[in-house]
């Protein structure tokens, strides 16, 4: 699993990439992949499955918009990047 433990608090980061493929969105690591028709879906998604991956404690996920699935080709070189998000999960 892709994580690092903060030992100031004891929080767990797990890093995605995430995309929309036209229906859904798609958040995925090297790991593990969660998908939800809107954003507040796909986060009850991310908590369910970290939930039976780590169990329990606090989780920042961070995602990171993976623009080359979603940004035309020409317009690369203006935006490096589209959006993150970062949300905070209780897994207890």
């Amino acid at each position: 699993m892709m994580y690092t433990v903060n030992k100031k608090d004891f929080m767990r980061t797990v890093s995605f990439d995430i995309h929309h493929n036209g229906k859904e969105w798609v958040a995925h690591n090297d790991e593990i992949t969660v998908t939800g028709e809107t954003l507040d879906e796909l986060d009850e998604n991310i908590k369910l499955k970290l939930k039976k991956i780590l169990s329990e404690g606090r989780v920042k996920v961070t995602m990171e918009l993976d623009y080359r699935r979603n940004v035309p080709h020409w317009i690369w070189q203006y935006h490096p990047y589209y959006f993150y998000r970062t949300i905070f999960l209780d897994l207890d």
